[in-house]
């Protein structure tokens, strides 16, 4: 292995402790001393890598949606095509709540102290945020073609769903997934089988009203 290889090897090992620390105790009861003992690698590491612990965490966070970015993607790849509002919510929002399930330390690091721990951070969630509001544009604006020639907001429709994910979501997380997961996913794509429920009724309404000519007829 070259010096590099080692050096990457070694902040791999680090975000890994600290997707252990953050996940488990929260960012604000994590010491750099703690993360080096999990990672088995002294502070002179921690510090070749990273200058505080809240860029560890932001590493780890950035790591984290990569993850979850991938997998999304991937299941919306999956979806039969052509393909309705209704599965690629529940393909997308599934893909989420099994991810935070599956390992609760990524839904304490991504949905809860993301947006506690400093300005930095929550600028970054901020961006990400964002980067997810891009996509739900992107699927809004192949789903439903002219809804902003139709008066719709679109970027507003999209940024309200996401929130309504993230706090479904982030709620389900604080209850300690009490509720089962289909449970949770029925309520979350409830919100788009209404923005579908909605879309249709548009469409049905235009397709009932005459188009309007001149008053001779013409």
């Amino acid at each position: 292995m070259t010096h590099e290889d080692r050096r990457q090897q070694r902040r791999a090992q680090l975000v890994e402790a600290g997707l252990e620390a953050f996940g488990v105790h929260g960012f604000h009861a994590v010491t750099v001393r703690e993360v080096c003992a999990t990672a088995k690698l002294t502070e002179r590491y921690f510090y070749e890598s990273f200058k505080t612990l809240e860029a560890l965490f932001a590493a780890v966070y950035l790591h984290l949606n990569e993850q979850l970015k991938a997998r999304t993607l991937a299941a919306l790849a999956e979806v039969a095509q052509p393909a309705g509002v209704e599965a690629l919510a529940t393909a997308s929002i599934r893909v989420l709540l099994e991810f935070i399930r599956d390992d609760p330390r990524r839904a304490r690091i991504t949905l809860i102290d993301a947006v506690s721990i400093s300005h930095d951070v929550q600028k970054l969630s901020g961006e990400i945020t964002r980067d997810y509001a891009l996509l739900m544009r992107s699927f809004i604006d192949l789903l439903f073609p002219d809804a902003k020639a139709r008066g719709i907001p679109v970027d507003f429709v999209a940024a309200g769903l996401l929130g309504a994910n993230i706090h479904i979501a982030t709620h389900w997380v604080r209850e300690g997934f009490a509720t089962p997961l289909e449970q949770v996913l029925a309520g979350n794509v409830m919100l788009y089988r209404a923005l579908d429920a909605h879309w249709r009724a548009q469409v049905q309404s235009r397709q009932r009203t005459p188009s309007t000519g001149s008053k001779d007829g013409r």
